[in-house]
């Protein structure tokens, strides 16, 4: 069997039990399922006047003020002027791919014998997958990381922890039973060093539990600080192996960048531009007084207007939740704010607009301007694979056929200085877990 092949894979379809059945009983019931408010703000960002052409996506910003302007007893000032910096990205290419046995999908048709119509249900769960890497990717940053290791118990199994990378976020957010990972060795110059399946996960204890060690340890052993990313499949010996470490789109995480964790955002030095950089603030108090005070300091290191017709907070809900103990019975959140894409409903508190998002990072409050987030499409938003006349493909040697959505697309944004971030809020009343999509123990 080729490498490359995908026949291996169909073997999960002959125990799809819960889908092919002896007694017709109805539809599928969605009891699971993904939605997020910050994915949205990136969907729905337009590319504006920008687009991608050949490798990198160039866009040009002021981040100098020009000088001259004076007064003089008539003599006229030198001519001065100042050169517009460069930024850049480099589009990304986000997929997810299914396959099937022709035979079983003939078995599951709908009716008497199938909960549903087989084929119709793996393209919702398709769908939903790539909307979860949406998510993800619009909150995380373009390494791709789920979360760190906390410890190692075995050679397949160990301890998560720091969602997104970010310190104390709940980490299993983004990992399921059946995913294939892989991990990076930050002691051996961040290469990609094993992968795996998982066959298990222990949310009490924040415990994983993978396939062989042959695949998940093939040389280094797994450490603490060690990176969690998503992978293509857990053989790393295989020609079609690749983990989506720096191979995913930017995020709030690369764009705001609450930790500070980076100098240079899109080519562009945070050192010799100052300017370039959002606005951070650690905060202290947390209370309607500290984020009243925020949304002004932002308008002054900007320099451009701060309201509720340019820009929305974008939280956890344990965030909102202990901002709301400040708020005397709750009289400043009377009053909603706007409705967006998907009918979220923002509530508006300090004269901002507050949406809860709780696949966002624990202890952090965004202020971002919408109308300064874009997302530039290569060919046009994702889609299913057809340009060969079909969005289905013949498996090779085998009665089957396979299909994949793909997009190619990058976020960014070339005014980082109008978002800001309120950091290392302290949640004295209320526990970031009790607010994670992830299951109660």
């Amino acid at each position: 069997m080729a490498l490359g092949s995908q026949v291996s894979n169909l073997e999960a379809i002959t125990n799809l039990t819960g889908l092919v059945h002896e007694i017709y009983a109805g539809e599928v019931k969605p009891n699971v399922s993904a939605w997020s408010p910050t994915s949205q703000l990136f969907q729905e960002a337009g590319a504006g006047d920008y687009r991608i052409d050949g490798e990198k996506l160039v866009f040009s910003a002021d981040l100098t003020y020009a000088g001259g302007a004076q007064g003089t007893d008539g003599n006229l000032p030198d001519h001065q002027y100042i050169d517009a910096v460069e930024g850049q990205t480099t589009p990304a290419r986000l997929y997810v791919r299914r396959a099937i046995d022709n035979f079983i999908e003939k078995r599951a048709q709908k009716g008497p014998g199938a909960f549903g119509d087989l084929l119709g249900r793996m393209f919702d769960q398709m769908w939903d997958a790539f909307g979860r890497a949406q998510i993800r990717h619009a909150v995380g940053t373009s390494t791709g990381t789920l979360c760190k290791v906390s410890s190692r118990t075995s050679s397949t199994v160990f301890v998560v922890k720091d969602g997104y990378g970010h310190a104390s976020t709940p980490p299993l957010m983004h990992l399921e039973v059946g995913m294939i990972i892989g991990w990076v060795d930050v002691n051996d110059s961040n290469n990609v060093a094993g992968a795996g399946t998982i066959t298990a996960i222990t949310y009490s204890t924040n415990t994983v539990t993978v396939t062989t060690a042959g695949t998940w340890e093939p040389g280094n052993n797994l450490a603490a600080n060690d990176l969690i990313v998503m992978a293509t499949t857990p053989n790393i010996a295989t020609d079609y192996f690749t983990s989506e470490y720096t191979n995913a789109p930017n995020g709030l995480m690369n764009i705001v960048d609450p930790d500070a964790d980076a100098s240079t955002v899109f080519n562009i030095a945070e050192g010799t531009y100052p300017r370039w950089k959002p606005f951070r603030k650690a905060s202290s108090s947390f209370d309607h007084i500290e984020v009243t005070e925020h949304f002004r300091k932002l308008r002054a290191k900007s320099t451009s207007p701060v309201g509720p017709s340019t820009h929305v907070c974008v939280a956890q809900g344990a965030v909102v939740a202990e901002l709301a103990r400040t708020l005397v019975g709750f009289q400043q959140q009377t009053q909603l704010g706007r409705t967006f894409e998907g009918g979220y409903q923002a509530v508006r508190i300090a004269n901002m607009d507050f949406i809860e998002d709780d696949w966002q990072l624990h202890d952090v409050l965004y202020t971002l301007s919408v109308e300064d987030l874009f997302t530039v499409d290569l060919d046009g938003e994702a889609d299913y694979f057809a340009e060969d006349g079909s969005q289905f493909s013949r498996l090779a040697d085998f009665d089957g056929k396979e299909w994949y959505v793909k997009s190619y697309m990058q976020s960014f944004s070339d005014r980082r200085n109008r978002h800001a971030a309120l950091t290392g809020i302290s949640l004295a009343n209320v526990t970031a877990a009790d607010f994670s999509p992830t299951p109660d123990y």
